[in-house]
């Protein structure tokens, strides 16, 4: 497998346009009158981070490449710099999803997540060899969770809460 360049730049347009979708979620209804509940926040952060991150993510091998020749030592570090930022969103997810009501899709995907996370530990430290399948599937992860929290923003009715 080769990611390319192209390829590259299709996953980063993707997050970009996940990342616009959270504009017409938030003029949808009495969310865009700003009447938001704890869980409505988390799910439109967690569709525009994981999303904001893979369009990092997509550029990073661009980057990397023009500052580094070996292609394997290119993606072990492209790699390990995803992976940051994909375990600074889960931690900011996992800190939020403690006062929110999370769902049993939110603890089915932060198991494939962390699944995720462990194959490209190990591509970082060269105990797999696939590095750019490490790579997709975490740049992957980022749309598969912002595409899943666009649903739930869209059609998961949330109860109002008043305090």
């Amino acid at each position: 497998m080769n990611l390319s360049e192209d390829t590259l730049l299709a996953v980063a347009g993707l997050a970009v346009a996940l990342i616009g979708f959270s504009g017409v979620v938030t003029a949808i209804g009495r969310r865009g009158e700003g009447r938001w509940t704890p869980t409505e926040m988390l799910h439109l952060r967690t569709l525009v981070e994981p999303s904001a991150i893979t369009l990092f993510g997509a550029f990073v091998p661009i980057i990397v490449g023009l500052l580094v020749g070996d292609i394997e030592l290119k993606w072990r570090i492209s790699n390990a710099l995803l992976l940051a930022a994909h375990l600074v969103g889960f931690s900011l997810f996992l800190t939020r999803g403690a006062a929110s009501e999370l769902y049993l899709s939110h603890k089915i995907m932060s198991a494939i997540a962390i699944l995720i996370f462990c194959y490209q530990l190990g591509s970082i430290f060269g105990l797999v060899s696939s590095h750019q399948v490490a790579f997709a599937l975490c740049l992957l992860l980022g749309i598969g969770v912002g595409v899943h929290n666009f649903y739930l923003l869209l059609f998961v009715t949330q109860k109002e809460t008043r305090t």
